[in-house]
């Protein structure tokens, strides 16, 4: 037998909107059973907001591949981890189609978004501790409002994206 080296070169994955889709729908999940089954004895947990938020972005960047039908490699750099110019992006594209924005969502994503950008609601963050925690718990329709918009986007996005991919 003789001897077959095979040398394989570095392979690309094109990935599509449905990941986006299915990882947003993983976390917003995520959320929903923690809100269920946790009742937290500290004052804030930041649990939930990461994970709404995140939920939301990942949302948001599979209507951005949608409608703008660009590689996910080129919203992941285009976006970052920024809710308020995804969401900002979002609006002008026609998100409303999906769901439809209004004044509170907007207060909500302007609210959070800053804390999620820094990744304040992953690490230990004295600003967060001092400051940011305070201005969240004042606005107590934070977590409902990702809630039923998150929720809202993953079934009215559901079908385009598959249908898209």
């Amino acid at each position: 037998m003789a001897n077959v080296v095979i040398k394989p070169k570095t392979g690309h994955i094109n990935m599509t909107g449905t990941t986006f889709m299915v990882y947003a729908n993983r976390y917003r999940e995520a959320a929903v059973t923690l809100g269920s089954t946790s009742r937290s004895k500290q004052g804030f947990d930041p649990t939930h907001y990461f994970l709404f938020c995140l939920s939301l972005e990942l949302h948001l960047k599979s209507f951005i591949w949608l409608h703008d039908q660009i590689g996910t490699e080129r919203i992941k750099n285009k976006y970052g981890h920024n809710i308020e110019t995804l969401w900002r992006d979002s609006k002008v594209c026609g998100i409303k189609k999906f769901a439809q924005p209004t004044a509170l969502r907007d207060q909500v994503i302007s609210l959070v978004g800053p804390y999620y950008q820094k990744r304040q609601f992953n690490y230990l963050d004295l600003d967060m501790i001092f400051n940011g925690y305070k201005n969240i718990k004042a606005e107590p329709k934070v977590l409902p409002t990702l809630s039923r918009l998150t929720n809202q986007l993953g079934k009215s996005l559901h079908e385009p994206i598959l249908q898209a991919s």
